[in-house]
């Protein structure tokens, strides 16, 4: 009886914590620095911001999704690989990865009517 392993979900969430983490902290770094300066700048339709704070919140808006999840993500996956941390390397690659499809799916198609449906027609 005493060599049986129990699992308890306190050991189950103890180790797939540092999937979540790999997984997790990228995309809200990104998504939600992105969304928080979206915020702010819908929320500040006057004449509030000055322009250094304008361009502040802007620059955060466009580099939240395109630069910092994208870092972040593989921060911690070569961390990851560098400790050993399955997990975690295994959660930041899958945070890469649903960045691309991000790029692809969401963010070309807004770019490209953008781009060609500029208020011209």
């Amino acid at each position: 009886m005493s060599d049986e392993v129990t699992d308890s979900p306190k050991t189950e969430t103890i180790n797939t914590s540092g999937y979540w983490y790999g997984l997790l902290i990228p995309i809200c770094l990104g998504l939600g620095g992105s969304f928080f300066s979206l915020m702010v700048l819908l929320g500040n339709t006057s004449q509030l911001l000055d322009y250094g704070l304008l361009f502040f919140f802007v620059l955060l808006f466009h580099m939240g999704h395109a630069v910092v999840w994208p870092s972040s993500a593989a921060l911690i996956f070569f961390q990851g690989k560098k400790s050993g941390n399955l997990l975690s390397k295994n959660g930041a690659l899958l945070s890469l990865k649903l960045y691309a499809v991000w790029m692809v799916v969401i963010i070309a198609p807004l770019t490209w009517s953008a781009y060609n449906f500029n208020g011209i027609v």
